[in-house]
């Protein structure tokens, strides 16, 4: 088989990666060449967005994104070393339902939005490596949807915990630069 269970395991880590690169590099300048597009086409949602990406940092998102890997880097390691797989399956399924989520901004803006080249090139990808991991390790369906739901938990927890870390990490940036 081209792949097996190790390759696919460490695959998660290195897609995240490059995905929120592209994220992490592309949203504040396209929210700034967006704003005005934005507001005529979405004004009640785009005022709340706009907020959203006006109140943090391309360093704060970083360090989210940081936050992120180290989760997913720790339930991959574990998952390797423990051959235990359940969790990692649970969370990788959940970042597949993000790459899925990536896209609808793009059909409703119609054109480029911050994250949507990796979310379309590696969506087939993880759909793929799903379907190879129910083959390889046979998890029963119960099991696949039981971990699906905690995997969904714990990324929408992390994801949460982020977003009200970043604004502090800003503010101590801030009084860290300017000492």
């Amino acid at each position: 088989m081209l792949l097996d269970i190790y390759m696919i395991v460490w695959l998660f880590p290195i897609i995240f990666i490059l995905h929120d690169f592209e994220e992490i590099i592309f949203i504040k300048p396209w929210f700034e060449k967006n704003r005005e597009r934005l507001t005529v086409r979405f004004p009640k949602m785009s005022k709340r967005l706009l907020a959203h990406t006006d109140s943090f940092t391309t360093s704060s998102l970083a360090l989210g994104v940081a936050g992120m890997f180290m989760l997913i880097s720790v339930v991959t390691i574990t998952a390797y070393m423990t051959d235990w797989y359940y969790l990692w399956f649970g969370v990788f399924i959940a970042f597949t339902f993000h790459l899925i989520i990536h896209c609808f901004p793009g059909f409703v803006f119609m054109g480029y939005v911050p994250a949507i080249v990796t979310s379309v090139i590696f969506l087939p990808l993880c759909c793929y490596i799903n379907v190879l991991f129910l083959r390889l390790v046979k998890i029963d369906f119960i099991l696949a949807v039981l971990f699906t739901a905690i995997g969904i938990a714990i990324m929408a927890a992390n994801l949460l915990l982020v977003h009200k870390v970043m604004p502090i990490f800003d503010r101590w940036l801030n009084g860290y630069q300017y000492k």
